[in-house]
């Protein structure tokens, strides 16, 4: 028996990078890495799988500064403790570090699309978690779908920003 989550993500992920491809009325995507701008988490539309640190509320910013991706993430998880994580990596996967995020010290990124980001992150030279990162194409949304760090297969959470 297929089970109702994982034919809603096998659909999701099958269907959201082709949709979010698609011309849409309103503002033109960034040219830049998909996850510049400012964000905050949309907990209606987000699904925690199994094992994860779940938000109460999260935003992040993140910006080009030359060729690194810059993000700060401000993020109270469910049992109240808040963090501030931040990075600064270019998109060429080469590793950078990460600071305030618990049994994380490294990431790289790759940018695969304009509107796709890839992230994987470590602790002590160990991949830990990783995600894929698409960008509506009129910029108002990014889905995070949770991905194996190592053989990329689709996890079950998807989270949910808006744009502010």
């Amino acid at each position: 028996m297929i089970s109702t989550l994982g034919v809603a993500l096998t659909l999701f992920v099958g269907v959201v990078p082709a949709l979010f491809g698609q011309r849409t009325v309103g503002r033109p995507p960034s040219a830049t890495a998909a996850l510049v701008g400012q964000w905050r988490l949309n907990l209606a539309r987000t699904h925690y799988g199994s094992g994860v640190d779940v938000r109460q509320r999260e935003s992040f910013t993140c910006e080009m500064h030359g060729p690194r991706l810059r993000c700060v993430i401000h993020s109270v998880r469910q049992d109240g403790r808040e963090l501030v994580g931040q990075f600064a990596a270019a998109l060429d996967r080469s590793p950078a570090p990460v600071t305030g995020i618990s049994d994380v010290d490294t990431v790289e990124l790759s940018q695969p699309a304009p509107s796709l980001l890839d992230a994987t992150f470590f602790f002590r030279g160990k991949p830990t978690f990783a995600y894929r990162a698409y960008r509506s194409i009129d910029g108002a949304s990014l889905v995070i779908v949770s991905v194996d760090p190592t053989s990329r297969a689709v996890l079950t959470t998807v989270v949910v920003y808006d744009r502010q």
